[in-house]
């Protein structure tokens, strides 16, 4: 695929056309609001089914926990508890996607924030390098997550059929319990029945899949939407780079300093409206690498060889998904840090003492850095990633020392 390719309106693009199917399948959003016609009433039906189910599966395992969590062995605990923190991540964000700040977000996303908006208007080599950067950076990342989470969704389906039909014997004589992914509570008993355990995890077949590719999807968004931010950063500084270097009358000058302060104002609508329809998502990406991570590096050091291919890939998941966010909200704090120098520089002195004015008032915002809240005022970014992946490792010698 060439470069060129990436400079088509993104609405003709496949890659958006999927994303926007897939969106509208996983109930993270609705494909009407980027442009596309009406979904099929079968995605309706999906969609109020999801809404019910996922708050009902988060409450059926805690059900099955509090009552089953003295008769279940230590291995199944690990699988429960390591699985839950997506189960709770996947409620955040179909029910995020669902208010009013994020409509509002996916409404504009193609129509407005996009770049290829200002592209369209100024097909100059700078605005290309940047779009195509932006398109490139937005597949790079989705891909990585697409990969990771179809593996999580295939390896947590298949790999407890080949577990529990390798111990098949120790399951009928009670010395092993049935693996599955999600343990819904019922009134049947499936810890060894392989009956019921048939009809759950078929259950889970669809649970799993429609979880994981809720949070994928969500997750893609978050990115298509920074790296766009991303790209109107860089804009926004060449502009006042450029835009000031000839000679201009006083009305000119005015009438320039008024665009960067729209379009700053715009970026900054953006990034809050972006803060606060992510910011819980991003706390709870961090709170699931934190418990996730620490469970995994357990059972990768107990879980046995034959499921080290499942614990690796949901391990790529859990870790490299918040590191790729962690990345991108860092790189979107930093670029934003020289935006004050950027117009300090700017031939301010030889300006009208009222455009002068607009240049200090502008000046006060842009020393404001675009530091990206997550939910409860939790920084976000490289710094406290690797906070994290520190604790988990002192997560992980906990259990460790427990379970010896």
């Amino acid at each position: 695929m060439g470069d060129e390719y990436y400079l088509q309106p993104p609405l003709n693009q496949m890659f958006y056309r999927v994303i926007a199917n897939m969106m509208s399948i996983s109930t993270v959003g609705n494909r009407t609001n980027w442009g596309y016609k009406t979904y099929p009433k079968i995605y309706v039906f999906i969609n109020i089914v999801a809404i019910i189910f996922a708050p009902a599966v988060m409450v059926s395992e805690i059900a099955y926990l509090c009552v089953n969590f003295t008769k279940l062995d230590f291995e199944i605990l690990i699988i429960a508890f390591s699985i839950f923190p997506c189960i709770v991540l996947g409620n955040i964000d179909i029910f995020s996607s669902k208010t009013e700040t994020y409509i509002r977000l996916s409404r504009s996303l193609l129509s407005k924030i996009h770049i290829y908006n200002i592209y369209k208007y100024n097909k100059n080599e700078f605005m290309k390098k940047k779009l195509i950067f932006v398109e490139k950076s937005i597949r790079i990342s989705s891909y990585y997550l697409v990969c990771f989470y179809t593996s999580n969704w295939v390896s947590w389906i298949l790999m407890p059929i080949y577990n529990n039909y390798k111990n098949k014997e120790a399951v009928l004589n009670h010395t092993v319990q049935l693996e599955t992914c999600v343990y819904l509570w019922l009134p049947y008993d499936y810890r060894y029945d392989f009956n019921v355990w048939i009809f759950v995890h078929t259950i889970n077949t669809y649970i799993i899949f429609a979880g994981a590719y809720a949070i994928m999807i969500y997750q893609i968004i978050f990115y298509i939407l920074t790296y766009n931010l991303i790209g109107h950063i860089e804009i926004f500084k060449n502009k006042l780079k450029t835009e000031f270097n000839e000679d201009l009358t006083d009305e000119q000058v005015h009438f320039r300093l008024v665009e960067i302060i729209k379009y700053h104002n715009f970026t900054w609508q953006v990034f809050e409206d972006l803060q606060t329809t992510f910011g819980l998502n991003v706390a709870a990406n961090y709170l699931e690498n934190l418990v996730g991570n620490g469970l995994l590096l357990f059972q990768l050091k107990y879980g046995g060889k034959d499921k080290l291919l499942q614990y690796i890939a949901m391990g790529m998941t859990y870790t490299g998904g918040p590191i790729i966010m962690s990345i991108v909200i860092e790189d979107l704090r930093r670029r934003t840090l020289n935006l004050s120098e950027l117009l300090y520089a700017i031939p301010w002195e030889n300006m009208s003492i009222p455009n002068q004015k607009i240049v200090l008032l502008v000046l006060q915002k842009m020393q404001i850095v675009m530091d990206f809240k997550a939910f409860g005022g939790i920084s976000a970014g490289v710094a406290p990633m690797i906070s994290i992946l520190k604790t988990t490792f002192s997560y992980y010698v906990m259990l460790k020392s427990t379970r010896e």
